[in-house]
């Protein structure tokens, strides 16, 4: 008996080994977030592969493996494959994503327009800064705020206007968009994986900046015309009211621009307002302030009359705050004996 238990002990010893060797490895790595409009989850990374199904923006993984570019995950659902790593946004830089839409989203819109091109959104001003998301051709944005940053070359960036690189410096605007992906676009579905994101399921909002030449702008075509005739680049407009003759509403509009460069410091350098003249039946050019430098958000809202009013503080001196209010089609400075007095402010 004692000699069947020697030999016994050492085989169960040498089985219990064996079995914690080659147990199934599912210890998590830590988490990270998808940070494309879509990744395809595959069931390995040998050429000859299956594809299990499609992650959206924002789904969370656990992280299993890494081998090489690749990373091995498991959905929310269970679901366990593998990854283009490029596409997976770490923890940390998913947190710096989060605050800066929470600060976006008190923000007032400055400019609306979409992207000229596939845009990338970065986590602040910069070619070289973290890549949140990219945008595809005809993204829809609201512009929130504007930044200079240095031109630098980098391979994810296309550029072929030569604008920025004769400068040096370049616009960039802060942007409020949808993280989606629109049905449609040829992504692989598998019938039996039912467990990822399907396309089209969701639409998350995002905050970050672009580079501004990217954007084009949907400027209102009174607009338009009133600062073309003028030679000046409208950066952002805000329709102040509406008046009505037997043609129907037309709104009066405030905006802001420059006649500058891209790499300037100031954001907005004059200030125009185009009312609507019923006798004539056209706009006008009711008020013109050059030689400003001032700084975004403008603010616009209503006085204790009800008339429009619009604010913003000067570039570099957030004490220094101008304040304006439109009676009919005179726009006049308000000259506050009380700093504490405000408009109170809508949003674009």
């Amino acid at each position: 008996m004692k000699r069947k238990l020697l030999v016994a002990v050492p085989i169960l010893c040498l089985v219990a080994l064996l079995a914690w060797f080659f147990r199934p490895k599912h210890e998590s790595l830590g988490v990270a977030y998808v940070s494309e409009r879509s990744v395809t989850l595959w069931s390995g990374v040998a050429q000859v592969r299956e594809q299990l199904g499609v992650l959206l923006y924002g789904d969370r993984v656990e992280v299993l493996a890494r081998r090489n570019d690749n990373v091995k995950v498991r959905t929310a659902a269970g679901v366990t494959g593998w990854v283009d790593g490029r596409y997976l946004t770490e923890p940390e830089l998913w947190q710096r994503s989060a605050k800066l839409l929470e600060q976006a989203k008190f923000l007032p819109v400055q400019a609306r327009g979409r992207t000229k091109t596939t845009t990338n959104l970065r986590v602040a001003p910069g070619r070289t800064e973290p890549r949140l998301y990219q945008f595809g051709r005809g993204a829809e944005l609201e512009i929130l705020g504007r930044a200079v940053a240095d031109w630098v070359p980098v391979s994810d960036e296309k550029d072929t206007s030569g604008d920025a690189e004769e400068t040096k410096q370049e616009d960039w605007f802060l942007v409020r968009g949808v993280a989606t992906r629109p049905p449609g676009e040829g992504v692989v579905r598998n019938s039996a994986i039912t467990t990822t994101t399907q396309p089209g399921d969701q639409t998350i909002p995002i905050a970050g900046w672009v580079i501004a030449r990217f954007v084009s702008l949907d400027v209102p075509d009174a607009v338009r015309e009133g600062t073309n005739s003028a030679n000046v680049r409208p950066l952002a407009w805000f329709e102040l009211n509406r008046v009505t003759d037997p043609d129907g509403d037309h709104p009066q509009y405030l905006v802001a621009g420059t006649r500058s460069p891209e790499g300037q410091p100031c954001d907005f350098t004059t200030l125009r307002v185009f009312t609507w003249n019923a006798r004539k039946s056209r706009y006008e050019t009711a008020y013109i302030e050059n030689n400003l430098c001032g700084a975004f958000p403008i603010q616009v809202g209503k006085g204790p009359k009800g008339e429009p009013e619009f604010r913003f503080h000067v570039m570099d001196d957030a004490k220094e705050e101008r304040a304006y209010h439109l009676n009919q089609t005179v726009v006049r400075r308000i000259r506050e004996e009380n700093p504490s007095k405000k408009t109170h402010a809508s949003h674009h």
